[in-house]
């Protein structure tokens, strides 16, 4: 049974690890579309049209893909000026219930946004711009996002409760 969860474990580190590869990706056509898009606009007087809506969509898929990644690097902005006059061990214990009560909410916002996503879907709503696309492609990232955020949160607090997380990393 370790056996399937270490496998499973691995599989979801590297989902992780691959999201935020494809985010940061994302990030940089996005910033040399955005470049392209101000010389054109500057210089022949014609801007792609295109640029600005894909940025909208692209800033969404950003956030989604790279959060978890960012949670499990422990890399996120920390408020820790009272939680740095607690022990270790209640540091921990802290740090653990509100991993589970970070899960707790993105269990409800996976919930929430993929019932919605799902809404989206079966009625056809459209986004008309420059392109004309189903809405639920792009909010589709949203519960896939807050689902791995979720496992990531669980997984978190899991190591805060079992000694597994260091003080430093507190």
């Amino acid at each position: 049974m370790m056996k399937v969860f270490s496998a499973a474990d691995k599989i979801f580190d590297a989902v992780v690890k691959y999201s935020a590869y494809l985010a940061a990706v994302i990030l940089v056509l996005m910033a040399i579309s955005i470049t392209v898009d101000v010389i054109f606009r500057y210089t022949i007087n014609s801007p792609i049209k295109w640029v600005f809506e894909a940025t909208e969509y692209s800033l969404l898929i950003i956030t989604f893909l790279a959060t978890t990644w960012v949670l499990q690097k422990d890399q996120h902005v920390k408020l820790d000026l009272v939680l740095n006059a607690f022990g270790r061990k209640n540091r921990a214990r802290i740090n653990g219930v509100t991993s589970l009560v970070m899960a707790g909410v993105c269990l409800v916002s996976a919930w929430s946004s993929g019932a919605f996503t799902l809404y989206l879907y079966q009625s056809g709503v459209t986004i008309t711009k420059y392109y004309t696309i189903p809405q639920f492609t792009v909010f589709i990232i949203i519960p896939v996002g807050f689902i791995l955020l979720f496992i990531q949160s669980l997984k978190r607090a899991h190591s805060y409760f079992f000694g597994q997380k260091e003080e430093n990393e507190a």
